[in-house]
């Protein structure tokens, strides 16, 4: 347990230091609140990132609020990662790579009572970088958008079973952190000044997620049916604004004027309400599953302004194979070989485009015979976008690793 501890003090520490380091380039992280974290841990992200039906005493499913029930009594479990991911974005004309590596979750789950379970954890909300030029012929400028930031979620999750086939939960979640983002206009001509925009939207409030467990036995066959619901939160939020005049000079920018006073505004976030529904079901060899999930988020407005955003949804399948897990002389026996797929049409919506997204996925579950810890690692391979109506095709491969830590919870050891 003493080890545990010190991890979860030194794995705190690494994620406030990665999250911090922000490489990662994509133009549709403009839009909403960036990029969004949906996947979080390799074990379910190598299942097509299924989680609304998923039931396991072995593992956190933060997906599911009310999976925390099903913990292990006496038993402290942890959970950590990282993810990396390689993107290709191209246009009609042109191509560009890029990487990205970061922390991708950290929780710990145990059991209270027989009946109730608990989860605590930090996790990446949404990331927001890019930085891209156009052309207006009209004003004969160059125009420039930028944009970095991203957001974190602390959550504080408890589940409750009162009956041995229902179980229910709620995610109390913390939502900060800042998002920045610039547009410039450059003209052609010297004589004129550049003008440049800047805002700055700081976060900090709570927003809530709630979930249902049905659960039973189907013949030899563990089953599930979930229930996810989110009301669609408001977020309190603070923006400060500034508009400048500058030259350039030796790629240097020097500030002429600043148009109007700055601005700080006390405003809302509107977060869309969602719903998932999956199922699951599991033997001594086999676990499967399947969910839907959408958000409507035609209800996001920030500062009682919408986006380009859509209502999303998503349907998405995964399948997990141990050949033996008993067989400890015969160690791929015991590996937990793992296949999925989702399907995603996006909450992006640009030039009347709602863009979709496609991913395969798999992965493999690594006992470790002597720690009896878990090394899960997974790959996902996917397309978002196109390149007609003058968008942006990304293609993109997702890696990650996670591990999963079991200890005794509050036992204390007799001795003869």
């Amino acid at each position: 347990m003493k080890q545990l501890v010190k991890l979860t003090f030194l794995l705190f520490l690494t994620i406030g230091f990665v999250q911090a380091q922000n490489i990662a380039n994509s133009p549709y992280s403009r839009f909403g609140l960036g990029e969004l974290n949906t996947h979080y841990t390799s074990i379910y992200s190598a299942m097509g990132g299924v989680g609304v039906g998923v039931n396991n005493p072995l593992s956190i499913n933060v997906n599911n609020p009310a999976s925390y029930a099903s913990f292990y009594r006496q038993r402290f479990v942890m959970q950590t990662g990282g993810v990396h991911t390689t993107n290709l974005m191209q246009t009609s004309e042109l191509k560009q790579v890029t990487n990205f590596t970061n922390i991708s979750h950290f929780n710990i789950g145990f059991p209270v009572a027989k009946w109730w379970g608990s989860s605590i954890g930090l996790l990446p909300y949404s990331d927001v970088a890019y930085s891209f030029s156009d052309f207006d012929e009209q004003a004969n400028a160059e125009l420039h958008f930028e944009g970095e930031g991203g957001l974190s979620r602390f959550y504080i999750g408890n589940a409750f079973e009162p009956t041995s086939f229902l179980s229910i939960g709620l995610n109390v979640n913390y939502l900060f952190g800042n998002l920045t983002t610039s547009r410039s206009v450059i003209f052609e001509d010297e004589v004129a000044l550049n003008a440049k925009n800047s805002r700055e939207t700081l976060l900090s409030d709570f927003y809530y997620d709630f979930g249902l467990l049905l659960h039973g036995k189907i013949k030899d066959w563990n089953s599930s049916f979930g229930l996810t619901l989110n009301n669609g939160d408001v977020i309190d939020a603070n923006r400060y604004e500034l508009t400048e005049r500058f030259r350039i000079n030796n790629s240097i920018e020097l500030i002429e004027d600043t148009v109007g006073i700055p601005v700080s505004v006390q405003g809302e976030i509107k977060l869309p309400t969602s719903l998932g529904i999956g199922a699951s079901m599991y033997n001594e060899n086999w676990f499967l599953a399947a969910d839907y999930q959408s958000q409507d988020w035609n209800e996001f407005l920030a500062f009682g302004e919408s986006d380009s955003l859509a209502n999303s949804t998503k349907i998405a399948f995964g399948v997990e194979y141990i050949p033996n897990r008993k067989a400890i002389n015969n160690y791929f026996q015991m590996v937990r070989y793992r296949l999925g797929a989702y399907t995603y049409n996006t909450h992006l919506q640009i030039k009347n485009q709602q863009l979709k997204e496609n991913v395969v996925s798999f992965g493999f579950g690594l006992p470790m015979k002597r720690s009896g810890a878990l090394l899960n690692l997974s790959a996902e391979f996917g397309q978002r976008g196109t390149t007609d109506f003058g968008l942006v095709k990304e293609s993109f491969a997702r890696f990650k690793v996670g591990l999963v830590l079991s200890d005794l919870w509050f036992i204390q050891r007799k001795y003869d």
